[in-house]
């Protein structure tokens, strides 16, 4: 089918940032790129008048969690809640209301909480003491439970060591290692429910604009095996489920690492809307939870130093494994200490065995150092960032790292100017998925209320910001020759937003709207 879309702002975010007034695509590509009376002469099945609307390539989140989100979705959402009161009433409320089997919060973080206090099992359990209860928080690093909850990890069996540790029994709080064992203490999801969630979730994204994203699915649904997991997403792509492009990051046990091998997609592969992508490492954990590794400890608790995930033996172990297989990594780093911990070892492993053409990198890269950076940029590591966590992170910031080191956090320009490749993405459900609230805090640097601003001379264009969110978000999947920009040839994947970002203001921003979503030349969404 032939579709025209014209009399609109069409960038197509190519190096000349050439702009159209129509487009045209057939079989999933562009097929006409040109000004609208030229196009009228052609012939078309369908045409769309965008009416003087802007449209760019589609949407590309670098880093988020999709299960996690869907499965959260399910439940209940604490983001909202102002104190531990409130929690439980919402809770006891929900468990009145619907009876379920099992409560699962997220969303919580104690700064917002009236009490200034991590959530407890004592809290959960005037909840229930009946049926099991878990509230991660909004960092998904740490979670809670209550006493049905504990006394059901207690049953199982054969815990490694590493996660042993980061159970806090007496507590509730289970973190980093042993953050996602709650999962493993409840009922499994059924085929038809997982790709229900996938359907769900992505719809929402297509909502927002987005045609492409980088998650980490794998180890996301309780007694759910990655393997199967992987089938499932090709199943649905197959039945044409699938309305947005998914390259995995691949989080998995060292144990399954052999048995992705031999189902992992194809190096080549740039056609199928699902991918397997590069191996996803948790090397440290988050500033809020003052698990980040950060190399003189924390400025108001200097004897705290964060949380290790890997001794720097096992994460060679880790990248290397991947680097011999041609495989990528993505590895988790928030705190300076893990990032150097991870560029010492991708320095290493690249140097043993050379590959020129790998695209490692590390995911959120938040306090740095001008020697990190510089080693980045000489190892060829990426960064995915999210400018969207600035908007809590500017709270806590100066608390975790001192006011001596904030020029070295969240500095996505410095790393853009030092020839770094940043892509941008949002860690969802740790934030919204919005695409526009990503590009307004990476162009305004500001919060979400425009109250307070930080490192505003970090602060990108309008056209850079929107660079993270397309072209260098397909540059990170290793797609920038199929998408990410509109070109000839290149994938029909667009978005249609209700006015010209290049003519606003970043506080502008808020009252744009997507009218449409395109993906492979067909409508996914259409407000």
């Amino acid at each position: 089918m032939r579709r025209l879309w014209l009399n609109g702002i069409i960038d197509s975010m190519d190096e000349n940032m050439r702009r159209y007034e129509a487009l045209g695509a057939e079989d999933g590509r562009i097929v006409f790129l040109g000004d609208s009376q030229e196009a009228l002469k052609l012939h078309w099945d369908e045409i769309r008048d965008l009416q003087g609307a802007q449209m760019l390539p589609g949407f590309q989140d670098s880093h988020m969690h999709l299960l996690h989100y869907a499965s959260f979705q399910k439940n209940i959402s604490l983001s909202a809640m102002s104190s531990i009161d409130e929690v439980i009433q919402r809770c006891r409320e929900r468990i009145q209301r619907e009876k379920p089997a099992y409560l699962i919060g997220v969303g919580w973080n104690q700064d917002y909480l009236i009490e200034k206090r991590m959530i407890t099992r004592d809290d959960l359990d005037q909840i229930s003491k009946e049926i099991p209860v878990c509230a991660v928080r909004a960092c998904l690093h740490v979670a809670v439970c209550n006493s049905p909850m504990i006394a059901r990890i207690q049953e199982l069996k054969d815990l490694p060591a590493q996660v042993k540790k980061d159970i806090d029994y007496k507590r509730g709080i289970i973190k980093e290692n042993a953050a996602r064992i709650y999962m493993d203490a409840l009922p499994s999801y059924s085929d038809e429910e997982i790709c229900k969630m996938i359907e769900e979730a992505q719809g929402e994204m297509n909502a927002c604009g987005i045609t492409g994203i980088q998650s980490d699915d794998l180890l996301s649904l309780a007694g759910v095996d990655p393997i199967r997991l992987i089938a499932l997403f090709r199943k649905m792509e197959e039945e044409g489920r699938l309305t947005i492009r998914i390259y995995e990051q691949c989080l998995i046990d060292q144990e399954n690492f052999p048995r992705l091998q031999k189902i992992r997609s194809h190096r080549d592969d740039r056609e199928s809307l699902f991918r397997t992508g590069p191996r996803k490492i948790l090397q440290d954990g988050s500033l809020g939870a003052k698990t980040a590794e950060l190399e003189a400890g924390y400025f108001s608790e200097p004897d705290c130093h964060g949380v290790t995930n890997h001794t720097e033996e096992e994460l060679y172990t880790l990248i290397r494994d991947a680097h011999l297989k041609k495989m990528d990594v993505a590895v988790h780093a928030i705190g300076d200490l893990a990032l150097k911990k991870v560029c010492n070892m991708i320095e290493q492993v690249n140097h043993e065995n050379p590959w020129y053409g790998h695209r490692h990198g590390i995911v959120h890269v938040q306090v740095t150092s001008l020697q990190l950076l510089n080693q980045m940029k000489r190892q060829g590591i990426q960064a995915f960032v999210q400018p969207i966590f600035i908007d809590y992170d500017m709270n806590i910031i100066e608390d975790c790292v001192g006011a001596g080191r904030l020029k070295d956090c969240y500095v996505w320009k410095t790393m853009r100017d030092m020839g770094i490749h940043v892509s941008g993405g949002s860690d969802c459900p740790v934030e919204s998925f919005n695409i526009l609230e990503n590009i307004q805090a990476a162009v305004t640097r500001r919060n979400r209320k425009s109250t307070k601003s930080f490192l505003p001379e970090q602060a990108l264009s309008m056209e850079e910001a929107v660079r993270m969110f397309t072209i260098d978000g397909a540059w990170a999947c290793r797609d920038e020759r199929v998408r990410g920009t509109l070109e000839m040839g290149k994938y029909a994947d667009m978005v249609v937003v209700s006015e010209n970002l290049f003519a606003l203001s970043g506080e502008e921003l808020g009252r744009v709207k997507v009218l449409e979503t395109i993906l492979n030349g067909r409508t996914v969404f259409l407000a």
